[in-house]
This record gives structure tokens, C-alpha cells and sequence, in this order.
């Protein structure tokens, strides 16, 4: 880490005067732009705003690999009554996995959750105030269409572009009766190499497997599913094998066992399968790294921080270490999944 001082405010006047504006009185703002464009800042001092003037207001996170408030790979949304200095310092209080680090494999579910998750937000908290965050996947048609449906989910009232709007979502925005403006960058913003996003997410990880410990469960107490629903122990056993198979096949590294085995001689490097954990209610509380899946014996072992029942585990695709860091992601084996 490290610090740089700066002469001036790093704040353009802008973001302040139409943050002033749409905090007038409760709406709901998207916060558009690339990678690294400063959008979660401005989606901080926009809900700063709106928790200032009118004492509360709801932050909605749905940027799946550079997410503040919860896990990589899952979207979320938290609620605030005063302002805060920085969005990371709080925590989710729903949320929603998704599985991936970006939504473009994931369209379509990406889209869904957002829908699922904007409908508890109403149901919570309605007629609040909402900063939301969205991802920085803006480049090509794909991604236009995804936040051209990301706009009839959730129906903002404003969209702020830092940067250009493209001129489609610019249309929709007047067909839709959505405001919208383009905003500029801020003063001084630290462009991210694929890397250091890459070390930020594994920090996330971390901080978000804090405190954890290894729990044994028989398989037969909890609904174990893959990120497309499946079920089927057999089915769920296959996909595991496969995913660190394809880990070893390009890797090159040599576990002591392969088939059933292959999870625990991963285990034992202090490496899981990132998984998301839900509680009694079949509430997200939280992700784990999946160490077992023992059909024969009937048990699991998941490292998780979540202490209470688990009622259903989602397996998802990438391998994890203990400490936070990104091993091994497949995508083939998310693709054949979903």
C-alpha cells in the first residue's frame, strides 16, 4: 500500500452537484463506467448524500470481481443511516452468488440474481433511496445488452456515466423516462493492472474466510447443488473430479489420489473449492472452501466462518487457498455447467 498527497480536491464538481441534485428527495441511481473509471467512489458519495439529507439510504454492489461489500463472484446490498467514509467497511446484508468474477459468462443469471435481489430490496426497503454500483464490463455489444436488461430490472431514475453514454443506452434511458448524465473522471484515479485486480479480489477472499474453521457434515443433513441447480450426488461428485482434473491436466501438479479422492489430497495443500453457504432460512451467509465430498462415507468438509446449520451449499468453480489466493478458475467447467 501507500499514500500520495495531492493539491486540490480530487472530487470533480460535478459528481457533487448532481449528487446534491438526486438527493433531493429518495431515488435510485446507477453508476455506470469501466474498470477503474472511479465508480465506486461516486456511488459512495452519491449514498453519502442521500444518507446526509435524508437519513437513510440502500447500497447495491453488483460488481462480481471488485465487489466492497461481499464476496467475489456474489452481488449485494446493505443499508446505511449516516455517511460512511468507505463502502468496504461495511457488510452485506443480503446477497446473492453468482459464481464467476465477471458477468460475462453468467449473462442471464447475473441478470436474474440482480432481479431476485432488487425484489428484497423493495420488500425491505421501500421507497429508500439507492446508490447502485453496477460492474465494469462496458465493452461490446454483449455488455450493452446486459445493462440495457440491467436497466428494466431495476428501474432507476437516474444513470450516471462517468465518461461517454453509448448512444443505445442513451435511447432507452429517454424511451424509459431515466434521467441521465455523463459525468467526468476524477482528478487523479490509479489505473489497475489484471494483477493487482487479481490481488484485490484474493484480499476480499481473505477477509471474507476470516476466522474460519473446518467443519465435518454428513452429506445426507445439507442440499448440496451446483450453481445451475443440480442436485444429483452423482452428478455433483462428477463435476468435481472433472474441475480438478482439468486443474491438474493444466497445471501439472501431481496429487496423491485422483476420482473421489482428488478433493482431500487438494485439501491437504490447503486448497478448496469455492462454495457459498446458506443458512436455515435459505439466506446467503457467506462462502467456504469446499475440502471433502464423500459419497461413499457420506460426509463433506467445508472451511467456512459461518458456524450455524447449513442448509444448502452452492459449489462453485474455482479452487481457493486457505489464505485468500486465486489458484485455478475454470471456465469450461462453469460453461458445461450452466
Amino acid at each position: 500500500g501507500g499514500v500520495e498527497i495531492v493539491d486540490g480536491d480530487t472530487v470533480p464538481a460535478e459528481w457533487r452537484s448532481f449528487a446534491e441534485k438526486v438527493s433531493e428527495k429518495p431515488s435510485k441511481v446507477y453508476v455506470y463506467g469501466g474498470a477503474d473509471s472511479g465508480k465506486t467512489s461516486l456511488a459512495t458519495l452519491i449514498l453519502n448524500y442521500f444518507a446526509g439529507k435524508l437519513g437513510a439510504a440502500v447500497y447495491v454492489d453488483l460488481d462480481l470481481g471488485q465487489s466492497n461489500i461481499c464476496p467475489p463472484t456474489t452481488i449485494g446490498f446493505t443499508s446505511v443511516r449516516s455517511p460512511v467514509p468507505d463502502v468496504s467497511y461495511l457488510r452485506m446484508e443480503a446477497g446473492k452468488p453468482i459464481g464467476f468474477t465477471s458477468p460475462m459468462p453468467v449473462f442471464d443469471k447475473h441478470v436474474k440474481a440482480v432481479e431476485r435481489l432488487a425484489q428484497m430490496i423493495e420488500d425491505r426497503h421501500p421507497g429508500k433511496a439507492a446508490s447502485v454500483d453496477l460492474d465494469g464490463w462496458v465493452s461490446g455489444s454483449a455488455a450493452i445488452e446486459h445493462k440495457k436488461r440491467l436497466l428494466m430490472v431495476m428501474k432507476p431514475d437516474y444513470l450516471a456515466s462517468i465518461g461517454g453514454l453509448p448512444a443505445e443506452l442513451r435511447s432507452m434511458c429517454d424511451e424509459n423516462g431515466v434521467s441521465y448524465v455523463e459525468l467526468p473522471p476524477p482528478f487523479k484515479i490509479r489505473k489497475r493492472e489484471q494483477e493487482a485486480r487479481k490481488r484485490i479480489r484474493e484480499i476480499a477472499y481473505n477477509r471474507f474466510l476470516r476466522n474460519s474453521s473446518l467443519r465435518k457434515i454428513p452429506i445426507s443433513w445439507v442440499r448440496v447443488e451446483l450453481l445451475n441447480g443440480v442436485t444429483d450426488a452423482k452428478a455433483i461428485l462428477g463435476y468435481i473430479e472433472k474441475l480438478v482434473g482439468e486443474y491438474v491436466d493444466e497445471t501439472g501438479d501431481i496429487l496423491e489420489s485422483r476420482g473421489e479422492g482428488a478433493l482431500e489430497a487438494l485439501a491437504k495443500r490447503r486448497l478448496g473449492l469455492l462454495s457459498y453457504v446458506y443458512d436455515v432460512e435459505e439466506r446467503f451467509a457467506g462462502i467456504g472452501l469446499l475440502m471433502a465430498f464423500n459419497l461413499r462415507k457420506n460426509f463433506l468438509k467445508i472451511f467456512t466462518p459461518y458456524s450455524g446449520q447449513i442448509k444448502r451449499l452452492t459449489v462453485g468453480a474455482l479452487i481457493i487457498s486457505v489464505e485468500g489466493e486465486e489458484i485455478y478458475s475454470s471456465f469450461r467447467a462453469l460453461a458445461r455447467e450452466l
